[in-house]
């Protein structure tokens, strides 16, 4: 007896599969990862059946769902089908099919194109012409169409070699034609069934994220969560926030449609009409851009790549939802409770009922039930004045943030370390080792206390370059020449007292960076209204 999944094996032609996909009989689901081939494995994937060698089945879908696909495959445009389901939907074999409809279909316009493939009759192999053309150089996309392969042929009408061109450009046609594929087709499955499947057989081991499901669950002629997401990216990429997370665009759609942020709660999206998806879009992507303007203008976040954790973004775009113009009283708790999560690291880890807690009670704050949202962890400022400097580890941001939001001047003339070019990017050129590495290491300091967070300030790329391994006592003994009369205010800007300068002057780390740590930890507890 055939369970209702299994498997119904078929064996195509490559001209009837390529027809399948051009007649929408055969779609891409969006779910699938892009097309990554390089042209190597093109051209080695035309090899293969050209000497029929196997290249593997494909696994079709057939569902009577309908979900968002792709408009094209390789170089081929897809008919649309809107009334005929069920539909194949392809789940393993991406590549491969991307290959051969690109290949044989490529429309011609740009010579530089991946698809702009030719077969040379001469040598019987593969090739990329680089804008040659030769009487054996075979297009491709000249090969299924009847009269295309004669007009071609023509071209070596009277070349010496002729016969075997011909020959060649026969085989090529007849292997090519009569290629077969095995294609095995499982059906009466859902979606979420489906996912594991498709997890298994895919060889990058890429799992499917909720953004992936979602976008297939959700999708109609009226509402793609792509175009969505594309949308809200757009309209923030002059705040250099067109980075966020898809992930979390998806979490503030959902609690814009009046549900949450977990996984089960994104689930729900999947029974919402189109107009309630389209309304909880755009409630989604004005909230957006309140709360990427309050981060930019209110806090010294310069880029999306500088947030230290992407959920505070996902809980500030539903506060700017429910509260699109909160008072002074409100905009200050805000910062508080940013610099809270950042330093007391909220979001490091957490559970899908803490995090609904945590945002019921993030939502009363928005709507004036709570003058400042709950945060009852514990802060280990001391543990974030000593932790390891890494770039693009969310303690280090933090503390990027927190040296950049004192303005800091740079050390050997006094002038504004630009903020913008550090912050915009994580960039390392901008930061600078108080007492230089080098130094430290032939001290014989542990590695754990020179990448100390206490050792690193803010600095202008030319400053970093000029002190470079410098010893301190060398350096800072020439601000007070430098500087002058504004020393201790550049100096107050890096959060380094007189106790610090002094240390420095004696090549005295292990009292600088108590000294120093001390004033980060003083900083940080002021922002955290601690």
């Amino acid at each position: 007896m055939q369970v209702k999944n299994d498997p119904k094996p078929d064996i195509l032609r490559i001209e009837e599969l390529v027809l399948k996909v051009k007649t929408g009989d055969i779609k891409l689901p969006k779910f699938q990862r892009p097309f990554v081939w390089k042209k190597d494995d093109i051209l080695a994937l035309l090899d293969s059946i050209y000497n029929s060698y196997p290249i593997g089945s494909i696994l079709l879908w057939l569902t009577k769902e309908k979900l968002a696909s792709e408009r094209k495959i390789g170089d081929l445009d897809i008919n649309e089908r809107p009334e005929e389901y069920p539909t194949n939907y392809l789940l393993d074999g991406q590549q491969r099919l991307s290959t051969l409809c690109g290949a044989l279909y490529w429309n011609g316009d740009n010579p530089k194109s991946m698809w702009n493939i030719s077969f040379d009759l001469e040598r019987e192999e593969f090739i990329y012409p680089n804008g040659e053309e030769k009487p054996h150089y075979f297009p491709l996309n000249k090969l299924l169409g009847t009269f295309d392969f004669i007009g071609q042929c023509k071209k070596f009408e009277y070349h010496q070699n002729k016969d075997k061109y011909e020959a060649n450009a026969g085989r090529l046609l007849q292997t090519i034609k009569d290629y077969k594929i095995a294609a095995v087709s499982i059906g009466d499955m859902s979606i979420d069934e489906v996912a594991p499947i498709f997890e298994r057989i895919n060889s990058t081991g890429r799992r499917l994220t909720m953004v992936d499901l979602m976008r297939a669950a959700t999708w109609s002629g009226e509402f793609d969560l792509n175009d969505t997401i594309n949308s809200v990216r757009d309209s923030l990429s002059n705040k250099r926030f067109e980075d966020v997370s898809e992930t979390e665009i998806l979490r503030n759609i959902s609690s814009c449609s009046g549900v949450g942020i977990n996984r089960e709660d994104i689930d729900k999206l999947r029974k919402k009409v189109p107009t309630d998806l389209i309304e909880a879009s755009e409630k989604c992507k004005k909230a957006y851009e309140l709360a990427v303007d309050f981060i930019t203008t209110e806090l010294p976040v310069c880029s999306y790549n500088y947030l230290p954790y992407s959920l505070q973004i996902a809980f500030l775009v539903d506060f700017f939802n429910v509260c699109p113009k909160p008072n002074i009283h409100q905009r200050d708790e805000l910062k508080k409770w940013f610099w809270r999560t950042a330093i007391g690291k909220s979001f490091a880890s957490f559970n899908s009922a803490q995090l609904s807690l945590d945002l019921s009670d993030f939502r009363d704050f928005a709507n004036g039930l709570l003058i400042e949202p709950r945060f009852e962890k514990s802060i280990h400022f001391e543990g974030f004045a000593f932790d390891d400097f890494r770039l693009n580890k969310a303690s280090s941001k933090t503390l990027g943030l927190l040296l950049a939001n004192k303005k800091p001047k740079s050390l050997l003339d006094g002038t504004p370390v630009n903020i913008e070019s550090a912050l915009s990017v994580v960039n390392r050129h901008e930061y600078h080792h108080i007492f230089p590495k080098a130094f430290l290491r032939v001290m014989g300091t542990k590695s754990s206390l020179i990448n100390s967070h206490s050792n690193i300030c803010l600095l202008n790329l030319g400053n970093n370059r000029e002190i470079s391994d410098t010893k301190p006592s060398l350096y800072f003994s020439e601000l007070t020449e430098r500087l002058g009369d504004k020393l201790e205010s550049v100096l107050q800007t890096h959060l380094i007292d007189e106790e610090a300068y002094n240390a420095a002057l004696r090549n005295d780390y292990e009292t600088f960076i108590r000294s120093r740590s001390a004033k980060i930890i003083e900083q940080a507890k002021l922002n955290c209204g601690i």
